[in-house]
């Protein structure tokens, strides 16, 4: 009976347990976590090869807590919704790659080419975006771009935002009046800089007007006729808005104000450059207010204010007493240099703006101009003789004379072009200085002062022909390849003539005699284009050394109606320095 107990007993727990099974567990099934994906680093980082959010993670570990110098393609998905901010323009999310929870931080990216996004433009989850800019870890722990607009949305789901474009414009220039910036370039250029900060120097920036600005209602900004005179507008290379950049608030042709009179000047495909420092507005990349003017228009550099018409000069000359700048030259030398005194000395010559008498303080303060009633003016400013001499007292000076003065130069307080300290008087109308002790001044003019029979600069001379290019005075210049390996050759961008190794220049003055040339040349990007070393001069059987400073090439004791120049170099028929020539003087035997 025990045992027929025991045996039900056994059956029982066996079936009792045979039930637990089916009784679902309080906590419910417990699964270990799966691994996340790795996802490996790809791409290098260019437009057709994006960096992969793991890629563009080692990049920045690469990179360090340092912003890149260089921009990069970063592509990804974002991992939460996120806006564009009002005041700022541009909006903070986190992206990531498909499968992956490893993310990378796109902080306070703008629009394509640095323009804002519009208030609530908005990225949602898992929209795929390609950013474009340089970056860094922050703080050595947080891979992301750099702030405040520096870096782009390219793409967002295949198109670029706001209707935009992909950066695909080249930047192209240097910034100065001979290679002004494109809008890409200008827009490169003022990413560099700090949130708020301003260039140190101006700019010159070329381009096609491609939008005028509008306001936050999204109206047309009138221009300012008023206090301020200025007019905000875009350019960019066609004038589409692709690519475009901000120039904000700068002045009229001449750096003068707009004024009322002609209805808006400036029209959508407009050609013009703008003279501006640039800044770096809460990302937006522009032209510092007020703090740049309308260099040209449709090719034109005077104008009254948006109004009456004046046709100046064209920037000539280089600055050399055998070429001087005019006062176009001078200003924009003032508005590349900036407020800080350049640390060369330049010949400027223009006609005064007014009739002035040397007062007390006897030194020389005026206005010149190209040409009468051009709104484009230099000041020459508080000018003695070049010995530091007092000028004549009671001196007057009529509206309309030629002045030649030589020193650094200045754009003072940004908006006025100006001789600095260390300038003196060299001429006016071609006579020395009138001294308060009774005497003559010293110092040349370029020619005005009898130092040389003729000058020119190759740019105002027919330059078609080289072989034959002739001076008002008869003087004829020839040009010959002789046994180098590159013809010589007239640039009429730069306005000089390219004299390469083993080319001549033959001058011959007919029945004059020649006693001193000097060659005027160029100097770019910090080299002096004054030909080799081995340069030497025929007159008849007389081979001659030139002396060469940091103007001009000069051939002293010519005694001869002929000069032949050789830019000989011993070590071939190419390479060595060549001979850039912007102009000549010539003075003859009396």
């Amino acid at each position: 009976m025990k045992k027929i107990a025991k045996l039900l007993t056994l059956a029982l727990g066996v079936f009792m347990l045979a039930s637990c099974e089916d009784v679902p567990s309080p906590y419910g099934t417990v699964t270990p976590p799966e691994e996340p994906t790795k996802v490996l680093p790809t791409g290098d980082g260019t437009k057709d090869n994006p960096y992969n959010v793991a890629g563009a993670i080692e990049k920045c570990q690469e990179i360090g807590p340092e912003v890149s110098k260089d921009k990069y393609y970063i592509k990804g998905l974002v991992v939460a919704t996120a806006s564009a901010s009002a005041d700022y323009g541009n909006a903070t999310f986190y992206i990531h790659d498909e499968g992956s929870n490893t993310k990378f931080y796109c902080y306070q990216v703008a629009g394509p080419n640095g323009k804002k996004l519009s208030e609530g433009y908005t990225f949602k989850v898992d929209d795929e975006v390609v950013i474009y800019g340089p970056m860094y870890n922050y703080n050595g722990n947080t891979p992301e771009t750099a702030s405040k607009g520096a870096a782009w949305v390219v793409l967002h789901n295949g198109e670029a935002p706001g209707g935009g474009d992909t950066p695909s414009g080249e930047a192209k220039g240097t910034g100065t009046l001979e290679d002004p910036f494109n809008s890409v370039a200008a827009t490169a250029e003022a990413l560099k800089l700090a949130d708020g900060a301003v260039s140190d120097k101006p700019y010159y920036i070329k381009g096609k007007v491609s939008e005028i600005a509008k306001d936050k209602n999204g109206n047309v900004q009138n221009y300012d006729y008023g206090t301020f005179g200025n007019a905000s507008f875009y350019v960019s290379d066609d004038g589409t808005t692709t690519s475009q950049f901000y120039c904000y608030r700068v002045l009229y042709l001449g750096n003068k104000k707009w004024t009322e009179g002609a209805g808006d000047p400036l029209k959508v495909g407009d050609d013009v450059i703008v003279c501006a420092k640039l800044t770096n507005f809460k990302g937006t990349p522009e032209t510092q207010q007020n703090e740049g003017y309308l260099y040209s228009l449709n090719g034109k550099t005077e104008g009254g204010g948006g109004g009456g018409e004046v046709t100046p000069d064209q920037p000539k000359g280089n600055g050399t007493e055998g070429n001087p700048f005019n006062v176009a030259a001078a200003v924009a030398k003032c508005a590349e240099t900036g407020e800080t005194p350049t640390t060369e000395s330049y010949y400027i010559k223009g006609i005064a703006d007014e009739d002035y008498t040397i007062g007390s303080y006897k030194n020389l303060e005026v206005n010149i101009v190209d040409k009468e009633g051009c709104a484009q003016k230099f000041k020459v400013f508080r000018v003695k003789d070049k010995d530091g001499k007092d000028l004549k007292n009671g001196w007057k000076i009529a509206k309309g004379s030629t002045i030649i003065v030589y020193g650094p130069v200045v754009n003072y307080k940004g908006n006025t072009p100006e001789t600095a300290t260390g300038a003196y008087l060299v001429s006016v109308n071609g006579e020395a200085p009138q001294l308060d002790d009774g005497t003559s001044g010293g110092g040349s003019g370029g020619g005005d002062t009898g130092s040389a029979d003729i000058t020119a600069a190759f740019g105002d001379l027919d330059c078609s022909d080289i072989t034959s290019i002739k001076l008002s005075d008869g003087t004829t210049l020839s040009l010959a390849q002789e046994d180098g390996s590159n013809a010589p050759v007239y640039h009429a961008s730069t306005k000089a003539l390219r004299i390469y190794a083993r080319n001549s220049l033959t001058i011959n003055a007919g029945s004059k005699k020649i006693n001193k040339v000097e060659l005027a040349y160029d100097t770019y990007n910090g080299t002096a284009y004054k030909g080799n070393d081995e340069m030497y001069g025929e007159a008849g059987s007389d081979k001659l050394t030139p002396t060469k400073d940091d103007k001009n090439v000069t051939f002293n004791g010519v005694n001869n109606s002929t000069l032949k120049v050789v830019n000989w170099r011993e070590a071939g028929t190419t390479g060595g320095t060549q001979l850039r020539l912007t102009g000549i003087s010539i003075t003859y035997v009396k």
